[in-house]
């Protein structure tokens, strides 16, 4: 082991915290402050761009005075080395307290985001994209301040780039980067911060995080979608504005995520007014600095609620009525009688063309100036479906009345796979009322269409890994109330405008089936199981008293069965037990105190693996039967 360094520059050197293949970090005294700092040391040769993003974070840094952005103190060089000079923060990382406790309260989680947020903001105002947003880089005080570090691969607007990102390079940590960030991150912007916020978030209130840690085609295309579990399936209890804000900031497409962070740090702010955020932060200390059990139950603040509620009250009624007078167009007719005209745009689809509450219909309209046609923004068209006439063989849906000034427009509607272009005409209130009409009324009609023939793809995955299956997977379609495979199943007469039921199968797997009605128009089908696996049962024959166990690095489990449900192992405490289990390979651990051990165990369908779990004076060990 390499001898530690008495001095490094001016710095009196204390202890090695870290040590890479690119360098190390040390806990050193500052000689005049006499304080504790950190010193960030780069060896790495023959690499400039590497030195150069070095130099950047000291440059970023030098620049920044923020209590919750970690202080910069010195950059220097010594021989070959580069060093950084930084706060000595005396506690813990986020990532750290989230394994320490394996999930926050909504309570602790906000106000540890709050401050996080304060910094980024802080950093975006002064033009400086961090880029790798993550607990890990959230560091924590022992009185509970929150600090953000490591601007290693942060982008500066002050700062030409000089070819250190390139054009389609992926820089960041994979699970908290948005969609964008892994095809380009040179040209992310501020919105990709608050995405990683928001996967910060979720992990902080449910201990696991919305997507896997890799660069994995299937994990990219999942990110792209936005498919993710709700953080409310995974915690129950976490509150209403945890879960609105994760569904906004990790919204794949950044036009749709917050655009600035001061509307989440004001969203938060509202939120914590109602608690006692002393005690909220007193007990954030505590689970920094002790093993806290169980949190205090933190309750609102009542009397303010109740003072607040007849104000609310009143200005619902007032701004109520404003915006229903403003929505049917009265305030126009009454004081802009000349300026503006009111539209409105009815559509029928033939009943048989698909479920009303499936149809999919996106319009905008757009000014028709013969030239560039622009668009008209800002209109909230809104179809609702009126009330249904059981001998119409038609379903009527009608927009909300939109308010234009005279003119030529143009209307561009999609119905299903349909397409209309419709020229009309805007009049003005006092034009229709002289003629005695209430609106301009567009009129479109969805005309039946014929069945077409149906072709069909299937993809399955164990629902409980992931894993895309290919051997063995089957899918079956009923003709004639008989199960066909998919080559007889091509060979027979597939129209469409009618009911199909489908059936995915796979050895050691629960069937999955599907019943749906596919469309006159619609010649695609797409389908993708999630198959479950055969379950077999995990059996503990004996064990010793107190002993604890985690199966995949987790104390919370599937449970076998064919639907999805989840079984715990916290209330375990030795010895014999029995769990089913989903058949699959597995990660036991059992720990008895200091003592540990661990084993892989494969559970096979519809069968039994038998365990001992011994203690021995060398330790524990795990035996099968």
């Amino acid at each position: 082991m390499a001898e530690l360094p008495e001095m490094i520059g001016k710095y009196k050197i204390d202890s090695l915290v870290a040590k890479g293949g690119m360098g190390a970090v040390y806990k050193a005294i500052h000689p005049s402050l006499r304080r504790w700092v950190i010193l960030k040391k780069l060896t790495i040769r023959g690499n400039a761009a590497i030195i150069e993003r070095f130099k950047r974070e000291a440059r970023i840094l030098m620049d920044f005075k923020h209590n919750n952005i970690v202080h910069f103190f010195d950059y220097f060089k010594e021989g070959n080395a580069h060093y950084i000079v930084l706060e000595y923060i005396d506690g813990m990382s986020l990532d750290g307290l989230i394994k320490k406790r394996r999930f926050l309260s909504s309570h602790l989680a906000l106000t540890i985001l709050l401050d996080a947020c304060k910094a980024l903001k802080f950093a975006h105002d002064n033009g400086v994209i961090h880029r790798d947003i993550k607990p890990a880089n959230i560091l924590m005080s022992k009185k509970g301040d929150i600090k953000l570090a490591d601007f290693g691969i942060a982008a500066s607007e002050d700062e030409t780039d000089d070819g250190l990102t390139k054009e389609g390079m992926t820089l960041g940590t994979p699970s908290y980067m948005p969609p964008e960030q892994f095809e380009n991150t040179r040209n992310v912007d501020k919105r990709a911060d608050i995405y990683a916020m928001g996967v910060m978030l979720y992990e902080m209130v449910t201990g696991k995080r919305p997507y896997p840690g890799s660069f994995a085609a299937d994990t990219i295309r999942l990110i792209q979608k936005g498919r993710y579990t709700p953080a409310r399936k995974l915690n129950p209890e976490i509150a209403p504005l945890a879960s609105r804000l994760i569904k906004k900031m990790l919204q794949p497409n950044p036009a749709r995520r917050f655009q600035d962070m001061g509307a989440v740090i004001r969203l938060i702010e509202r939120w914590l007014k109602n608690y006692n955020r002393e005690a909220i932060k007193a007990t954030l200390v505590d689970c920094i600095n002790t093993d806290l059990k169980d949190e205090p139950a933190f309750r609102p603040r009542l009397r303010k609620r109740l003072v607040l509620i007849p104000a609310a009250l009143l200005a619902l009624a007032v701004g109520g009525g404003a915006w229903t007078l403003h929505r049917s167009g009265q305030l126009y007719r009454w004081f802009t009688p000349t300026v503006y005209g009111p539209v409105s745009i009815r559509l029928r689809l033939p009943k048989t063309l698909k479920d009303a509450g499936d149809v999919l219909l996106r319009a905008r309209v757009f000014r028709n100036d013969g030239q560039d046609l622009p668009e008209v923004t800002g209109l909230d068209l809104g179809f609702s479906l009126e009330a249904v006439d059981p001998a119409d063989p038609y379903l009527s849906f009608v927009s909300r009345q939109l308010i234009l000034e005279p003119g030529a427009y143009r209307l561009k509607l999609l119905a299903e796979h349909r397409l209309y272009w419709e020229s009309f005409q805007v009049e003005s209130f006092k034009r229709l009322s002289d003629s005695g009409r209430e609106d301009t009324r567009l009129e479109l009609r969805f005309d039946d269409v014929e069945p077409r023939p149906l072709r069909v793809w299937h993809r399955a995955v164990d629902a409980v890994s992931g894993q895309a299956l290919a051997d063995g997977v089957r899918l079956l379609a009923q003709v004639n109330g008989s199960w066909v495979s998919e080559e007889i199943f091509a060979r027979s007469p597939r129209l469409t405008d009618r009911v199909w039921r489908f059936r995915a199968e796979a050895d050691g797997y629960y069937p999955e089936l599907f019943s749906l009605l596919v469309g006159a128009y619609q010649d695609e089908l797409v389908i993708h199981s999630n198959l479950v696996p055969l379950p077999g049962h995990l059996s503990i024959v004996d064990a010793p008293e107190r002993l604890r166990l985690r199966l995949n690095d987790s104390d919370t489990v599937i449970a076998g069965g064919q639907t999805i449900s989840y079984v715990s192992l916290r209330d375990y405490r030795g010895g014999p037990a029995d769990w089913l289990l989903p058949a699959g390979s597995y990660r036991l651990e059992a720990s008895l105190g200091s003592r540990s051990v661990a084993r892989d165990l494969t559970i096979r369908p519809e069968g039994q693996t038998r365990i001992t779990i011994n203690l021995a004076a060398d330790g524990l060990s795990i035996n099968e039967e």
